[in-house]
């Protein structure tokens, strides 16, 4: 017998952290809409507040696939520039790049609910940002340490959503949500050469995306709906393999697969 769910109730989209592996959630999203599990609110950490800001200010996911495969990458290879403390993208030419879009548009303005998620740099708190300039939040959540400048406001520094809150889950259950759908794009965790044939960083480096696997698996245990598309973990940023569509659109087909999957195991919007 085919579940079916009640999506009567405010449905809260959490679209995680995971570089260039976001644009899945553009698939993702895909899949929801032709099922008809519309968002009520959205909230995004790092590239998926990103792809938040984005659907929820033109509320069209074809648009959003457009500007991501045309635009995003060769802008981004115009807004490097040599700075190893701050980040090798400075915080202005990221929010430019973003108004270009978006305008000057304030988050509590947006057709769609929209909450973006940073890290406090002093506390390592989470913050939850849901007024003020879309631009800025969405810039702050994607930077990324040593390649994004974090945004400054007063005496507070905020940077990657992803450091406190790779899956934005209860973020948006704090928003109101009364069911979640988690999309998760770091559900495959990464294979390496044996521990002696590492060298020191990579040791780090293979560390590192161990807590960030683990840390994203206790995220998802909040969402109600959990999509998981099986992604390549060694792809980030991205920009080298991003510059042929066709990577961007293998992605995108992969998010769509895995909520279609999703949405046929747990039925049909009633």
């Amino acid at each position: 017998m085919v579940k079916i769910i009640n999506f009567m109730t405010k449905i809260g989209l959490a679209l995680g952290s995971g570089g260039a592996r976001g644009y899945a959630h553009i698939g993702a999203i895909k899949a929801l809409e032709e099922a008809g599990w519309n968002p009520d609110l959205i909230t995004g950490s790092s590239i998926g507040a990103l792809i938040g800001v984005l659907y929820c200010y033109y509320g069209d996911i074809e648009k959003v696939e457009e500007i991501m495969l045309d635009s995003y990458w060769q802008e981004a290879i115009k807004m490097l520039r040599p700075s190893l403390k701050s980040g090798v993208m400075s915080a202005e030419k990221v929010q430019k790049f973003l108004e270009e879009f978006i305008g000057q548009i304030d988050l509590e303005d947006l057709p769609l609910p929209l909450g973006v998620l940073v890290t406090d740099f002093q506390t390592s708190e989470r913050v939850l940002i849901r007024r003020g300039s879309a631009s800025k939040a969405v810039q702050a959540s994607m930077a990324f340490p040593f390649f994004i400048e974090p945004l400054k406001v007063k005496n507070r520094v905020f940077w990657d959503g992803g450091l406190s809150s790779q899956v934005p889950t209860g973020a948006a259950r704090q928003m109101g949500a009364e069911r979640v759908i988690g999309v998760n794009l770091n559900s495959t965790p990464e294979k390496t050469l044996p521990f002696e044939e590492l060298n020191s960083y990579e040791v780090a480096v293979k560390a590192i995306k161990a807590l960030q696997y683990h840390m994203t698996r206790v995220s998802m245990r909040e969402a109600d709906i959990n999509i998981s598309p099986r992604l390549d973990p060694t792809v980030l940023l991205g920009f080298g393999t991003l510059v042929k569509k066709n990577e961007g659109r293998k992605i995108i087909e992969r998010g769509y697969r895995e909520a279609k999957k999703v949405i046929a195991k747990n039925g049909e919007h009633d």
